[in-house]
């Protein structure tokens, strides 16, 4: 079966995960300040293996200067950056040098990936953050358990490393975001932390035809 050039959801686990996305959002949350954020989330590819997994892709363009794309992120009142477990020191080298404000690192379990020769399996991945806003009465885990992502084949958009919607809610919920703020994903890749994000706030990519009724869009 050939996936529609225009599909919003891959299978039908991706469209309940967009639910709970959305269900678990802020869009029924009154905003409780008046005060909206530029918010923003990196997940570029990961130092050194630009090449092996991007090569072929029309945007490759080397390895990410990591150094550069942190001071870029300081311009943000919160933002958010993924990176590998082996490549943390290095990016948090970074991080120590040119953030303006204390971050943090956050952890993703999503479980070990088959591997042909590597002893030790990689099992989880940081998400550093900084910034956002302080949501009072919200605690959020600085860490994820799951969900375990897979090459999602049928969606035409598919790269690897997409993240699911539940890791980009718990990377919206890490930054406190609420509806008013904006969000710049700056490595859109498969477009699912555009989508995620639109879903959190409470508009629906699949509806467009609805979302001019939402009370809070901004347009």
């Amino acid at each position: 079966m050939h996936a529609r050039t225009d599909a919003v959801y891959c299978t039908k686990s991706c469209r309940q995960a967009a639910h709970r996305a959305k269900v678990g959002g802020v869009a029924s949350i009154p905003a409780t300040v008046a005060v909206h954020l530029r918010l923003a989330y990196a997940d570029p590819p990961y130092p050194g293996l630009a090449r092996r997994h991007y090569e072929t892709h029309p945007d490759y363009a080397g390895e990410v200067d990591h150094h550069e794309l942190l001071e870029r992120l300081q311009l943000y009142d919160g933002w958010a950056l993924s990176t590998s477990a082996t490549a943390l020191p290095f990016v948090v080298s970074i991080a120590d040098e040119v953030c303006r404000r204390p971050f943090r690192v956050a952890a993703w379990v999503r479980g070990g990936r088959p591997h042909p020769h590597a002893r030790l399996r990689s099992t989880w991945e940081p998400v550093i953050f900084s910034g956002g806003r302080d949501r009072r009465g919200n605690q959020v885990d600085d860490s994820l358990v799951g969900p375990t992502p897979r090459r999602r084949t049928t969606l035409p958009t598919a790269v690897v490393g997409a993240k699911p919607p539940l890791f980009c809610s718990w990377v919206f919920d890490l930054l406190g975001a609420e509806v008013g703020d904006t969000l710049d994903d700056l490595y859109p890749g498969s477009g699912i932390v555009g989508r995620t994000w639109d879903w959190y706030v409470g508009r629906d990519p699949a509806r467009p035809d609805l979302n001019h009724v939402l009370p809070f869009d901004d347009d």
